[in-house]
């Protein structure tokens, strides 16, 4: 959810900016050069966050029961303050900025590697976004998430239970995206502003 709010506010961007999650392996070389650009923000905005403080605090909150996986499952976790605290942090409403994400991707889907496209379709489909607004929504998110890496690593992976984490400590990761997103916020706007 977030790359999408910090994408540009046009589909190609937004595509891009969803890639490097749904799309593993080697760009194709014929990428769209909106879509590209979209890619290096995505990157650019993982790379503060993994090494922002309060990022690596909320992380620290899930390292005891997570190990390895707390960081992705922060990501999902803020997604989930972002779509809950949505107002505070983008004019459109929630509901009709998602809508509208996932017409624009559809009737652009010719700008997406076959793999994202298939995935595309089934978010659009299954109405992932919408499901960062509620816990079950992150649980079913995670689970998911479990899947995929249980699939790719050949090994059992539980980040589902991360709710149960964010249930206890709700008051706490509220506050560490309080503090986190702002930054994030502030760091994009000013890449924007030098390129």
């Amino acid at each position: 959810m977030a790359h999408l709010v910090l994408a540009d506010d046009n589909p190609a961007s937004m595509i891009g900016n969803l890639l490097p999650d749904l799309h593993r392996g080697k760009l194709p070389a014929d990428l769209d050069p909106v879509v590209l650009e979209g890619v290096h923000r995505h990157r650019r905005v993982d790379a503060f966050t993994d090494a922002h403080p309060v990022f690596e605090r909320s992380r620290e909150r899930l390292r005891p029961s997570h190990g390895r996986y707390a960081g992705v499952t922060v990501d999902v976790l803020y997604d989930y303050t972002l779509s809950k605290q949505w107002a505070a942090y983008h004019a459109e409403p929630r509901p009709e900025f998602i809508a509208r994400a996932y017409r624009q991707m559809g009737e652009y889907d010719r700008l997406m590697p076959p793999r994202m496209r298939a995935i595309m379709a089934m978010m659009i489909r299954e109405d992932w976004l919408n499901n960062y607004v509620t816990v079950d929504g992150i649980a079913l998110t995670l689970r998911r998430m479990s899947a995929r890496l249980r699939e790719r690593f050949n090994r059992d992976v539980d980040l589902a239970s991360a709710v149960n984490v964010l249930v206890e400590q709700h008051d706490g990761f509220s506050q560490d995206f309080a503090e986190f997103f702002p930054d994030l916020l502030a760091y994009v706007d000013k890449a924007n502003r030098s390129r």
